[in-house]
C-alpha cells in the first residue's frame, strides 16, 4: 500500500531551534531538556559556524582516544519539545524529525559512531529499553549511525519478537516495571551509553550464535514483507541483539566538512497486534535514501488514549565513538557542529 502523506485534522505541534545561545549552560529552555547541561563537563560547546560566522552552532567534542568503554563523556541529551497531548488525537501518528550536521574537515571515521534520532515509547520492563540490546517491546528508536569511510545507515530498535519471533523471550527474576525515580534515571543512562555497535565480525558470530546464518544476516530477512526500499548498493542487516541496520551505504554516505541534512518522516503503526502499516522514510540533503510502508515500531501500535511520559516523542542525541573497544577509537580530539533540530506531528514539511 503506497504511503500518501496527509496532514492531521487536529492542530499540529512544533518545534524548532533557530539559533543557539552563547552557553551550552543556556540550552535547557530552548532544546527542553530532561537535565542541563554544564560547561567543562559536558562535551559540548557553541561555536560561529564553520559556512557562516554570523550564526552560532552547536558542537558535539569526542576527545582524543575515546569510544563507548574509555571513560569519557559523551556527548548527550534528551529533548521532549513536544507537549504530551501532541500525540493523543486519533490522528497525530506522524512524526517529522530534521537536524543538520557538519562532521569536522578531515574527519577520522574509524569504524563508527552514533547519531541522534526519535524516541516514542516505555522502556520499563525486563532489558526493554530501545538501545543497548534492549528488546524495545513497547517503544521503538530510530538513530542514525555513522559507519567506516563516511557510510551511514538507520538505527532500528523496535519489538523484536515482530523480528524475531523465533528468539527465547526474555525472563527476569523479578519484575522491573515498578521503579524508583532513581532507578529509572539510571535506566536512561544505561542506554543512553548504549555501548555496543558491532563490526560485521561481531555480527556474524551473533548471528550465527542465534542459528540466523549468514544468509540470514546479508538479506535483512526480518525486514521481508515490510516494503523497504533502499539506495542502490545499500544493504540491509538484521541483528537481533543489537539493532536493525537499514540502507547501510549506497547514496547514504556523509562527507566531511559539509553541512548535511537528515530528515526522518514516520508514521505509526494503527493500534491491534503488531499491524502492518507503519512508515519511515530518511532523506539526505533532500534525497530519500530509505522508505518502508509496512513496519511495526510498537508491538501494540498507536494508542491515541496513551498518557504520561510513554506517549512524549523525544529527540534522543547520544553521540559517540564505538563499539566498546579499543579498535572504534577516534585517533585524535575530533568535533560534529549541529544546528536546525526540528519536530512536528506532520508528514510534510511545514517549514518551507
Amino acid at each position: 500500500m503506497p504511503f500518501t502523506p496527509v496532514l492531521a485534522s487536529n492542530k499540529i505541534y512544533s518545534w524548532e531551534v533557530k539559533s543557539f545561545p552563547k552557553s551550552i549552560s543556556q540550552l535547557t529552555k530552548p532544546l527542553h531538556l530532561t537535565y542541563s547541561l554544564k560547561p567543562g563537563k559536558s562535551p559540548f560547546d557553541i561555536v560561529p559556524d564553520p559556512k557562516n560566522k554570523h550564526n552560532n552552532v552547536l558542537r558535539s567534542i569526542y576527545p582524543a582516544h575515546s569510544y563507548a568503554h574509555s571513560g569519557d563523556p559523551h556527548a548527550q541529551f534528551i529533548s521532549d519539545p513536544l507537549p504530551i497531548k501532541a500525540f493523543t488525537g486519533s490522528q497525530n501518528r506522524y512524526i517529522r524529525m530534521e537536524y543538520q550536521l557538519m562532521f569536522q574537515p578531515g574527519f577520522k571515521w574509524v569504524k563508527g559512531g552514533k547519531l541522534p534520532g526519535i524516541l516514542l515509547g516505555s522502556e520499563r520492563g525486563c532489558n526493554a529499553g530501545c538501545s543497548g540490546g534492549g528488546t524495545a517491546e513497547n517503544c521503538f528508536s530510530t538513530r542514525m549511525m555513522w559507519r567506516a569511510d563516511g557510510k551511514a545507515e538507520l538505527y532500528l530498535y523496535a519489538a523484536r519478537s515482530v523480528y524475531f519471533p523465533k528468539m527465547s523471550p526474555e525472563t527476569c527474576k523479578r519484575s522491573l516495571d515498578k521503579r524508583s525515580p532513581e532507578a529509572l534515571f539510571q535506566l536512561q543512562q544505561k542506554w543512553l551509553n548504549a555501548d555496543r555497535i558491532p563490526d560485521e565480525a561481531e555480527e556474524k558470530a551473533i548471528l550465527n550464535a542465534n542459528g540466523l546464518g549468514l544468509n540470514k544476516r546479508e538479506d535483512g530477512s526480518c525486514l521481508n514483507g515490510m516494503g523497504v526500499k533502499i539506495s542502490p548498493g545499500a544493504t540491509n542487516l538484521c541483528n537481533p541483539s543489537y539493532g536493525i541496520s537499514i540502507g547501510r551505504g549506497g547514496s547514504l554516505k556523509f562527507k566531511s566538512g559539509t553541512w548535511h541534512n537528515i530528515t526522518q518522516v514516520v508514521r505509526i503503526n494503527s493500534k491491534g497486534k503488531a499491524v502492518r502499516d507503519g512508515y519511515l522514510a530518511v532523506y539526505l540533503d533532500g534525497k530519500k535514501v530509505i522508505s518502508a510502508n509496512k513496519l511495526v515500531f510498537l508491538k501494540d501500535g498507536y494508542n491515541s488514549k496513551s498518557k504520561g511520559d510513554d506517549s512524549l516523542v523525544k529527540f534522543m542525541f547520544s553521540s559517540f565513538f564505538g563499539g566498546g573497544t579499543s579498535d572504534y577509537a577516534t585517533p585524535k580530539k575530533q568535533w560534529i557542529a549541529w544546528k536546525g533540530f526540528k519536530m512536528a506531528t506532520s508528514a510534510v514539511n511545514i517549514w518551507k
